[in-house]
């Protein structure tokens, strides 16, 4: 356990060697069982008190709670040839008992939502190789859209895509040699963000994949239409399937989608917005079963999309950002953030931040399983981990070759409730982090009693 967290933070550089130490510490002690609360993780009041001192400390901020970890990002980033950013938006309600009012046993709730944006790398196969930006805001539910028209893009809240992009152009800079990507669903559908990446220099210029929201017009020839008429208009290059899982009551399907690619240019408006030129993958569904929405992607990029065969290339690209839908799930369910209680804004990121990092350790080793299957368990779990696990599964000493991934991932969904029968497929998420729960107490109490 200590041994990924040592190594994992190996560069963390908070400005005192003892904040590096106490985030050690911490993170070491949350990961015991990430879904306990910090007075229930820390062993003694000393280190509870510790750790609230640390997260309330003006040096300890989001930035510095990620260097370390970033610094490993980037490492793994440099060693692959393609890496997807992902970015979203997640709610999270940190609501509190309201105290009744001679009301008896009557208790209303009080709820306290925050919005949090994070950007994850992933690779094209879909392991995540850690968290690269993260930030935390309530919405202004008194602003309208007549006075959001009127505002800077500086002073909306889609700015957070924009500065998310920012941060994927940053990882460009530092890792020349490969390609980074950032992604975005439909929000991320703004017309400031294609501007700017026009504006940044070739050499640290991330691309970007966007599905589109907003009907734009097109200058095309001199003639003006909408972007989905124009792609209405084209032929399909071919049909690509994808399987649709069952959802809110509807079966699951195989659709059948028409593909259809073209360059357009985006008219400008006033002086504001000039045109823009970009390339466009549009799929839409064949036949959708009677009283089923079709599937249909309309998808903005700047990468160049000339046949099926790149066309393909991006559907695939986008599809990869379900990850960090994923993840969020990783960090409410298995670290259950949403349990914590914090009075400052700045507090509670700074909590987050060490959660984001356990998040990604427990989401990373299921996609490694799934990936890369056959090579050591090593390349994720600590010998202590990996050993111990063993014996609570196996019930023999541990061999002196270690199990494959997926041999120990199995083992460790097994702890969590998966089953491993034929048919079940690879375990989810939920079993590896409920498994993983198990493996650190089993850790702990070999540890005391000198096993």
């Amino acid at each position: 356990m200590e041994n990924w967290v040592a190594t994992e933070l190996a560069a963390q550089n908070m400005g005192d060697v003892r904040l590096n130490k106490r985030m050690a510490k911490l993170t070491e002690n949350l990961c015991r069982d990430p879904s306990l609360s910090i007075p229930c993780a820390n062993t003694t009041w000393a280190e509870t008190f510790a750790a609230y001192r640390f997260l309330d400390n003006a040096k300890v901020t989001f930035d510095s709670i990620m260097s370390g970890h970033r610094e490993s990002t980037l490492r793994r980033i440099h060693a692959e040839p393609v890496v997807l950013i992902p970015q979203d938006t997640t709610f999270l309600n940190f609501a509190t008992d309201d105290k009744s009012k001679g009301m008896g046993t009557l208790r209303t709730k009080k709820s306290n939502q925050q919005l949090l944006h994070t950007s994850i790398a992933i690779s094209p196969s879909r392991v995540n190789l850690g968290v690269v930006d993260g930030s935390m805001w309530q919405r202004d539910e008194a602003a309208t859209k007549k006075s959001l028209a009127s505002q800077k893009i500086e002073e909306k809240e889609s700015y957070r895509w924009l500065l998310h992009y920012q941060s994927a152009c940053t990882i460009q800079a530092h890792c020349p040699d490969t390609t980074v990507v950032s992604i975005a669903d439909r929000e991320g559908d703004i017309h400031e963000w294609f501007q700017y990446a026009e504006t940044v220099p070739v050499e640290r210029r991330a691309s970007y994949i966007i599905r589109a929201k907003v009907n734009r017009a097109l200058a095309l020839e001199e003639e003006r239409i909408s972007l989905w008429d124009h792609m209405n208009s084209l032929k399909s290059l071919g049909k690509y399937s994808v399987n649709v899982p069952k959802r809110n009551g509807e079966p699951g399907r195989d659709a059948s989608m028409n593909v259809f690619v073209s360059e357009v240019q985006l008219a400008g408006r006033g002086k504001v917005r000039r045109p823009l030129f970009l390339h466009v993958v549009y799929l839409k569904e064949l036949n959708p079963p009677a009283g089923i929405t079709g599937i249909e992607w309309m998808l903005l990029t700047d990468l160049p999309v000339d046949d099926f065969v790149q066309a393909r290339v991006i559907i695939e690209w986008y599809r990869c950002r379900w990850e960090i839908e994923t993840y969020f799930r990783v960090m409410k369910g298995g670290c259950d953030i949403e349990n914590n209680r914090f009075r400052t804004e700045p507090r509670m990121l700074n909590c987050i931040a060490v959660y984001m990092i356990i998040s990604w350790r427990l989401h990373s080793i299921t996609m490694l399983a799934r990936r890369i299957p056959e090579r050591p368990c090593t390349d994720a779990f600590a010998d202590r981990e990996w050993k111990i696990l063993w014996r609570m599964r196996i019930k023999t000493p541990p061999p002196k070759t270690p199990p494959t991934l997926r041999e120990a991932t199995h083992m460790l969904a097994g702890l969590g409730g998966f089953l491993g029968r034929t048919g079940d497929g690879e375990p989810g998420v939920k079993t590896i982090w409920q498994g993983y729960d198990k493996l650190l107490h089993y850790i702990e109490a070999a540890d005391a009693f000198g096993v």
